[in-house]
């Protein structure tokens, strides 16, 4: 059939027509190939930097090249045609050829980019690829907060992160937790930095390309142990192909206390403290019926305003086999209070090395930081009467204190002056990483890192007189000096296979890993037994040498020290599999052993399972335009965790006890003059200690929508942290301390919700994101149901502590007694009774009432309610950002809500029952003629107890603080031209300007550990500040 349909065919066509034809055919083939034409050109960033590995594809064909190493290509394509640029982590770009030749391309980051790569565990994956929950922050925004601390700059720019800086000592760190408490112990995240474990503090901002948050265990399971708090991921920057670029950032900030107390003046003070002493029915001093001479401002003596500069500097690039990124920086940060100073200098070198199958990458960060000891007690400053002089010609030290009448606090002033100190820690971190490919796609390296933490603390104390009733710590000449080393080395051998067969995509990980720790630390004090004044003696001392002892020759001198050694051994393994570029799958196991558990489970062994779904994948989804990307996923993992436990717990220890004949137990009498000495056990040995254990489940979506222009994230999420390590109350009976074992449970549930659009209009640019997240604690189970575990070291007068912890409860919950108004005459104290019986015997008009909760007519430990928590139930930010011609603005507002805070300031400073100054809200105490108040009577002694931890002092902690206000202006090309300068930004920003909240302290941002989360305690006030800057690019 075939041959005689063929014979037709071709016997219809006249041969001329066929001729015809063939000819057609071949002149159109000719045209063709005479249409073809060179372009050739170079590809760059927005700086101008070549970009080597660019993509370029003739549309709608397979014709295609890539850029070489100084971002150049050379393609043939048809006339007419449109050439595609595309390249990771920038933005795709499509460009008509006509009549070119010759075409420069210009490609913008896109850090919103579905295909860019983001750092994970062990390992990089597209964003479109992830199946766990993970946070991004850019460069670019994390250099907006001016800061000498990268993780301080991540508050409010992750959903489900918690960044908190309750203080504004120079220097100080941040407390992060992710997705709230999980442990009763350090709920800190592991730090990896390039790869390993190391510290983030040391890390200069301005070195950091992106740092990822693992926040879901499936995410973070991979580092095991290690990772039960999530993981905090740190890349820092690598030099780009092209010619040696230098980056250079510079500030100056104006800083200024946010807010201070505003303490009485010397009338107010010997007002309130005359109504102290007649409500108690005392006798006046003189100074409480004189008019006073002496009004020193001790709030204007301490208090400053204060500079802080940062200069940053940076020389990258890269050639055909080496890449490397050089970066310096230093920072001086005063003090908003006298003596406490900070510098900071920072290098980091970032060098790698590839040449055929062999890449090694290299990465040291050193670091060298001084603080200023703080020299005298904040809380004394606070207290110290206004009616003491600061200084006192009259007085041997030249400076004032009490005579006698005044209460006898330190001067802080000359503190400052007759005490110096401080602590320098240098830091240094080295890794190098080598790896091989084997074969196509698989891939042997090793990690190899060492960091190594010294810290040198040194106090020296003048021996003076500071008060009236001299007390032995101001009299004697004391030295202090504080030496540790903290050592960690890690070894790691990782086999990583990645493989396309068809639709299936493999990446298959294998590792093993090594971290040994050593910490060592030593302690020398010395005391003379009389006041050294001289400075030849101080400077001896001031040599910070341990021999400098010697210089107390007729006085005492103690030294102590101790150290620890520990180490986990892991043996982890990842499968991520895709099929169809729609299905995602991963899988993931871990192996520890650490040295913290006995023999009986010292190993743990620990699974995470994904899945993913990238919907707008499937057919059926074609078509629709409510969606560019959808992505439906779901995770279920777990976690070990030994954070909470300190080094050989497991073990028995023993101990030789206190006694008065040389430091141990007194057994008995061999000889009536000679004392028989011995040692008991001091703890038991508990080989059943184990792995707390964290399980955690998460389902998210991703989406972005409007053409690319709304992009999202959201997410529930559930964990249960089991066999939480704490200690166990024993009977004092026992003879031994309290023992460390496996009890409780806590649950966090919450939501995340990450949203961000961005558009133009012409030239103008603008993005406006926002995040919200909500953590629900509760303590689930304990040793028992009834076991209460107090927050201790926060208790308040002769009452409770107002932390406690108890099953059904959010770990450290407030517990206090309800305060109920003030009784405003006899009458109301006298219905404040039971059967006849007065509750509040000892009560005054003025005093506080309390509620008497069980009603039995006494008010005790039985009338304690839950009052709330000191952790937020849910968090908020909102960024707004825009440029348009070089002018860029950004404002950053971030806000908690649903928590509490105890007030205890308010307990010292308008509790008003002793000698100490006050805030000016005593003046509005209540009298007879001043009833109108929530601020009970000044009555010395305080016999009704108004100032027992209750809820008189527990306010809301919402607030809403704008946390960064910046302007700036980047010259145009016309003008760095001329300049020969890539790149001028200038800029001013303000940080921390404004805060709306209910809370009377002085600042609503409150941290502290998981048992006394919330209290506000004597806490060196935050700032506000003003800032001017410079960037450059040459």
């Amino acid at each position: 059939m075939k041959e005689i349909i063929e014979k037709k065919l071709f016997s219809t066509l006249n041969p001329k027509i066929l001729a015809c034809v063939v000819f057609f055919v071949f002149a159109l083939q000719t045209v063709s190939y005479g249409q073809q034409k060179t372009v050739t050109g170079i590809v760059s960033d927005e700086s101008g930097t070549p970009l080597m590995g660019v993509t370029i594809i003739e549309k709608n064909t397979q014709n295609g090249t890539s850029t070489g190493f100084d971002g150049e290509y050379s393609i043939n394509i048809e006339t007419g045609a449109a050439l595609h640029f595309s390249y990771v982590g920038f933005v795709a770009k499509t460009v008509q050829v006509g009549g070119q030749s010759i075409i420069n391309v210009q490609l913008l980051e896109d850090s919103e980019s579905l295909d860019e790569v983001i750092v994970v565990g062990y390992g990089t994956q597209k964003k479109s690829d992830v199946t766990g929950a993970v946070g991004q922050v850019k460069s670019d925004e994390l250099t907006k907060v001016a800061t000498v601390n990268a993780t301080e700059a991540l508050q409010g720019r992750v959903a489900g992160l918690t960044v908190t800086k309750s203080s504004g000592s120079p220097g100080a760190g941040v407390d992060i937790k992710i997705r709230g408490a999980g442990t009763y112990g350090n709920n800190q995240p592991l730090y990896i930095i390039d790869g390993v474990q190391a510290s983030s503090y040391y890390v200069d901002p301005n070195n950091i390309a992106s740092i990822e948050v693992l926040k879901d265990v499936s995410s973070a399971a991979i580092y095991g142990t290690r990772a039960a708090n999530g993981v905090v991921i740190i890349t820092t920057k690598k030099g780009k192909s092209g010619k040696p670029k230098v980056s250079f950032d510079s500030y100056i900030s104006f800083n200024s206390a946010r807010n201070s107390y505003d303490l009485l003046d010397g009338k107010g003070y010997a007002k309130v403290h005359k109504q102290m002493y007649q409500n108690a029915g005392k006798d006046l001093l003189s100074y409480m019926t004189s008019t006073p001479d002496v009004n020193s401002d001790w709030m204007d003596a301490i208090f400053k305003s204060a500079i802080q500069t940062n200069h940053s500097v940076r020389v990258s690039g890269a050639s055909e086999f080496v890449d490397y990124s050089v970066n310096g920086s230093s920072a001086k940060e005063e003090g908003i209070i006298l003596g406490s100073d900070f510098n900071k200098k920072t290098l980091g070198v970032n060098l790698g090395i590839k040449k055929g199958k062999f890449t090694m990458r290299n990465n040291l960060t050193y670091a060298e930081t001084r603080k200023e000891g703080f020299k005298f007690s904040l809380k004394e400053a606070y207290h110290i009467s206004p009616l003491i002089p600061i200084y006192d010609t009259d007085r041997g030290s030249g400076f004032g204190y009490s005579n006698g009448e005044l209460a006898d606090h330190m001067n802080p002033i000359a503190y400052d002056h007759f005490k110096e100190g401080y602590t320098k820690l240098k830091y240094f971190h080295a890794k190098t990483t080598l790896s091989y490919e084997i074969i196509d796609g698989l891939t042997a390296s090793t990690n190899l890192a060492v960091s190594n933490t010294a810290d040198n603390t040194f106090n020296f104390h003048k021996g003076f007189v500071s008060r009236n009733k001299v007390s032995d710590y101001d009299k004697y000449a004391q030295i202090g000096v504080y030496n540790s080393t903290f050592r960690r080395n890690t070894m790691e051998g990782i086999l990583n296979y990645k493989k396309d067969f068809g639709k299936h995509s493999f990446d298959v990980l294998l590792g093993y890993s090594r971290i040994s720790e050593k910490f060592d630390w030593s302690k020398a004090t010395g005391e003379g037994s009389k006041i050294v004044a001289d400075k030849k003696v101080k400077a001896v001392l001031l040599d910070e040498n341990f021999k400098t002892l010697n210089a107390f020759i007729d006085g005492t001198r103690t030294a102590t020290g101790s150290n620890y050694e520990y180490t986990l051994a892991s043996e982890f393994g990842r499968v991520n599999y895709s099929f169809d570029d729609t299905y995602l799958f991963q899988a993931s196991i871990r192996r520890d052993g650490s040295s913290k558990f006995g023999k009986n489970n010292r190993y743990g062994t620990f699974t995470s399972f994904a899945l993913g779904w990238k919907i707008t994948e499937e057919e059926f989804m074609q078509g629709q335009e409510i969606f560019d990307f959808l992505k439906l996923r779901a995770s279920w993992g777990q976690a070990g965790n030994d954070s909470s436990l300190d080094n050989y717990y497991y073990n028995a220890s023993i101990s030789s006890g206190k006694s008065s004949y040389n430091g141990g137990y007194v057994f008995g009498y061999g000889d009536q003059s000679t004392p028989v000495q011995g040692s008991i056990s001091k703890e038991l040995q508990n080989d059943n200690l184990k792995w707390e254990t964290n399980t955690s489940s998460n389902i998210g979506i991703d989406f972005t929508m409007l053409d690319y222009k709304l992009k999202g994230s959201l997410n529930y999420y559930k964990s249960l942290t089991s066999d939480l390590l704490f200690k166990k109350e024993l009977s004092p009976s026992a003879g031994i301390n309290t023992p460390t074992i496996n009890v409780g449970e806590f649950k966090n549930t919450g939501i995340e919700i990450d949203l961000t659009y961005s558009n133009n209009v012409n030239d103008f640019n603008y993005s406006l994101g926002g995040t919200f997240s909500t953590n629900n604690n509760e303590v689930t189970k304990l040793a028992n149901s009834n076991q209460v575990i107090y927050g201790t070291g926060l208790k308040f007068g002769t009452d409770h502590y107002v932390n406690q912890t108890q099953v059904g409860y959010e770990a450290g919950a407030y517990f206090l007694t309800e305060a109920d108004g003030i009784f405003q005459n006899q009458a109301e104290i006298d219905a404040h009774s039971v059967n006849g019986v007065l509750i509040q015997p000892n009560a005054a008009p003025g005093d506080m009432r309390f509620k008497d909760q069980n009603g039995d007519g006494t008010l005790n430990s039985d009338d304690i309610v839950y009052a709330g928590t000191g952790m937020a139930t849910f968090e908020y930010s909102l960024n707004f950002s825009a440029d348009y011609k070089g002018f860029d603005a950004t404002v950053f507002f971030q806000g908690v809500g649903g928590n509490k805070i105890y007030d205890g300031n308010a307990y010292e400073l308008i509790g008003l029952d002793s000698n100490r100054n006050f805030t000016s809200n005593a003046l509005n105490a209540w009298t007879p003629e001043n009833t109108n108040t929530d601020i009970p009577r000044a009555v010395f002694g305080d016999p009704n107890q108004n100032n027992r931890a209750s809820t008189r002092f527990l306010h809301k902690g919402d607030y809403l603080r704008i946390k960064t206000i910046q302007f700036g202006y980047t010259l145009p090309e016309n003008v760095l031209e001329k300049l020969q300068i890539d790149k001028v930004r200038l800029y001013v920003s303000g940080q921390n300007l404004f805060t709306i909240t209910n809370y009377p302290g002085l600042d609503p941002e409150v941290a502290g550990s998981i048992l006394t989360y919330g209290v506000d305690r004597v806490l060196y006030p935050k700032y506000k500040s003003f800032i001017m800057g410079v960037q450059l690019q040459f």
